[in-house]
């Protein structure tokens, strides 16, 4: 990899006091061995509907149907290459949750209806092990799967850290940060680094070349995690403050975060993508 330069020695520093860099600490994983498991995989689909011209309570139930039955289709031929698949209930909404409605004006003179984009979340297994599948079987179901990972566990204070990024598909993704107070930062795309297409099977650093925020441990310590959303089709746009170094900053939290990330099908157009947020641990200590 390449040396970045930082402008005037530029430091990121935030009111919580964490800073950023690009560095490498320890030894570098080689390009040829399995990226680790995730600490946590969030798997579902997102789908949109045309609920049609109906009134907007009518219009929710018949886009969950809908979306149930698409759901329910696309998982089969998933099974069928060899993965164990299931929906999960997500109360009290069900396996369908409603992500946007939106009434849609008629077109040639029909009357207007309402579109629905919705979100059906599952788990997949490898039936021989039931533990989570491999790379090869899900290369073979043509099913996204998106790493991220850090070279150790545990940090001290002013140690740097460097992330790593890998999926087995090509496919866009926003990567977050949320730091042991909870607040969410947005790492990439930042104001100088706007890459958001991920090419399968390349490793990718974070910070890199064209950042201009270095990754250093600061208080508060404690649980920090990363995390990547990833899908097969652009993400929409969320509202962000920029701050130190381009990198921006959530006005809310994680849960809200990762719903707004997930507006993927373009209003009024009905789509089906599969989508992939997968999160890693770290824990910082003082010195």
């Amino acid at each position: 990899m390449g040396s970045t330069a930082f402008p005037h020695g530029r430091f990121l520093s935030f009111s919580v006091l964490w800073c950023i860099a690009v560095l490498t600490w320890g030894p570098v994983m080689a390009a040829s061995e399995v990226p680790p498991l995730p600490d946590s995989v969030q798997r579902s689909l997102i789908i949109g509907i045309d609920a049609g011209p109906v009134d907007k309570d009518s219009a929710r139930k018949k886009g969950r149907e809908m979306a149930l039955k698409k759901a329910r289709t696309f998982l089969a031929d998933w099974e069928k290459a060899g993965l164990s698949c299931a929906l999960v209930p997500t109360p009290p909404q069900g396996p369908i949750s409603i992500l946007a409605q939106k009434k849609i004006p008629g077109k040639q003179g029909k009357p207007s209806g309402f579109w629905i984009e919705t979100e059906a979340a599952f788990t997949v297994k490898d039936p021989k092990t039931a533990g989570p599948p491999n790379i090869a079987l899900l290369d073979r179901a043509d099913l996204l799967d998106v790493r991220i990972w850090t070279e150790r566990r545990e940090y001290r204070e002013r140690e740097p850290i460097t992330l790593t990024l890998q999926g087995n598909r090509d496919f866009y993704a926003k990567i977050a940060w949320i730091d042991a107070a909870g607040k969410v930062r947005q790492l990439l795309p930042n104001n100088y680094r706007q890459i958001a297409v991920f090419e399968k099977g390349r490793r990718y650093r974070l910070p890199d070349e064209g950042d201009r925020y270095r990754l250093e441990v600061r208080p508060p310590f404690g649980v920090v995690r990363f995390v990547v959303y990833a899908a097969r089709l652009p993400m929409s746009h969320v509202n962000l403050k920029t701050i130190g170094g381009g990198i921006y900053e959530y006005r809310s939290g994680r849960n809200a975060f990762g719903r707004s990330v997930r507006r993927i099908i373009p209003e009024g157009e009905e789509g089906l993508t599969p989508f992939c947020e997968a999160g890693w641990e770290i824990r910082t200590r003082p010195r």
